[in-house]
């Protein structure tokens, strides 16, 4: 992906809080929040994407999956 300019993000950012208060009701408090939220979240996808976390389990431990329960 591209990167883009960071006055770019900024505009999207505005455009996407622009939307969200139409949509919703927000104080002009809480609206410099959303502008942030929306940045921060344009900002976080143009970033490459880090190492797939893997879960391991202990050997010889099982999750459980697959076990059926035994009926009397």
């Amino acid at each position: 992906m591209t990167e883009q300019p960071i006055a770019e993000l900024r505009e999207l950012a505005v455009k996407i809080a622009t939307s969200y208060t139409q949509a919703n009701p927000v104080s002009v408090e809480t609206l410099s929040a959303v502008i942030q939220s929306a940045y921060r979240g344009l900002l976080a996808c143009t970033r490459p994407p880090g190492p797939a976390a893997v879960e391991k389990t202990p050997r010889g431990r099982s999750t459980g999956a697959g076990r059926r329960r035994r009926t009397a």
